[in-house]
């Protein structure tokens, strides 16, 4: 190999390629799971959104603008299809892992390309 030759100019092995794209989409889809989650619990697990009166740090309405719209009374906490948990943790934990599963799955199942790994007599 020519120690001028320019690492872009290399092949790319197919298999590779198939599996990098296969991941980003996996991790892609995770990651939604992970903001919606996160966001979600924020702001309808908390009561009320005030600051702690002991925190140094600011509040998070001084960072991204008000949210008391999303204060909370306890009478408004539910327990959805009556399984004893609050409607946050199933909205905003259980679904869209659910969701989450079932497209990996789907994905897994349907879009994946199953690839042989021996060489083939071009390579």
């Amino acid at each position: 190999m020519n120690k001028n030759s320019n690492l872009n100019d290399l092949p790319t092995d197919s298999v590779y390629k198939s599996s990098f794209r296969e991941s980003i989409w996996i991790l892609g889809i995770w990651t939604a799971c992970f903001l919606y989650t996160v966001i979600y619990c924020y702001l309808n697990g908390y009561l009320t959104h005030e600051p702690h009166p002991n925190s140094t740090g600011p509040a998070i309405s001084s960072l991204v603008g008000e949210i008391e719209s999303f204060n909370r009374l306890p009478a408004s906490l539910t327990t959805p299809l009556g399984l004893g948990i609050p409607d946050w943790v199933f909205y905003g934990i259980f679904c869209p892992t659910a969701v989450a599963i079932i497209i990996t799955i789907i994905f897994c199942l349907f879009i994946y390309l199953e690839q042989d790994l021996e060489p083939t007599d071009d390579e």
